[in-house]
């Protein structure tokens, strides 16, 4: 069978199902959004341009459809559920190139390192759904998503679940991940204190902490279980 791969108004051009092309980039196109501004009237819009009708609204709710063509995905993107999320709203680019990876941090990482454009932090918008942003030099979004464990990198200092720009750093400015920037900013602790000292420092941030977390502790509460994780950790095992 042949795929089409390039077409002008007076070339159609067919490249065998013999040929392969090579990829050598971990990046998989998951999909282009579009975002709209009246998402209703965009979804009418296309459903009668493609001929075809939407069937994932009760999957996507009122933030995203996707419509389907020659196995290439192309999505609209409900603006009002978007904000803080893919794009600035003040801007005159309207879409987000959207790409999966399996291991999404070893993609930041070599994203990072290419100083190609703005990189963000690894955020989660949904339950398990982790991705971050690059900025290419017109504005327009691109959007990674893919496999990470955040669970895996707990500073073993005060227990914060540690972003990749939230990791500490060794003496010769090399990356720790075992530790929070905060806590290990250049290769030594930056607080000489016990771990019950630490517990209590941590309790100021235990308004954001519930909040974030969608959890609603107590001081006390909050002060037993540290109480009984804390030793777990690294720094203060066997104190």
């Amino acid at each position: 069978m042949s795929e089409l791969f390039q077409v002008s108004t007076d070339t159609l051009l067919l490249r065998s199902g013999e040929e392969k092309q090579k990829n050598t980039n971990p990046l998989h196109l998951g999909c282009i959004y579009l975002v709209v501004k009246d998402f209703e009237k965009s979804i009418s819009f296309y459903e009668k341009f493609l001929d075809t009708t939407v069937t994932n609204r009760c999957r996507s709710g009122n933030k995203f459809v996707k419509f389907y063509i020659d196995n290439n995905c192309i999505a609209l993107m409900n603006e009002n559920n978007i904000r803080g999320h893919c794009t600035d709203l003040n801007s005159y680019y309207k879409f987000v190139q959207n790409y999966w990876v399996e291991d999404l941090e070893t993609e930041y990482e070599r994203v990072k390192l290419l100083k190609i454009g703005p990189v963000s932090d690894i955020f989660e918008t949904n339950p398990s759904y982790y991705y971050f942003h690059l900025t290419d030099p017109d504005n327009n979004i691109i959007e990674i998503t893919g496999g990470y464990h955040m669970d895996a990198y707990i500073c073993q200092s005060c227990g914060m679940k540690m972003r990749p720009s939230e990791y500490g750093a060794n003496a010769d400015g090399s990356t720790n991940k075992e530790y929070c920037k905060y806590c290990l900013p250049d290769g030594k602790f930056s607080r000489d204190i016990t771990m019950e000292e630490m517990v209590e420092s941590n309790l100021k941030f235990l308004k954001e902490f519930n909040e974030e977390g969608g959890t609603d502790f107590t001081a006390e509460e909050a002060r037993t279980e540290m109480l009984k994780y804390f030793p777990t950790l690294k720094r203060w095992k066997n104190k």
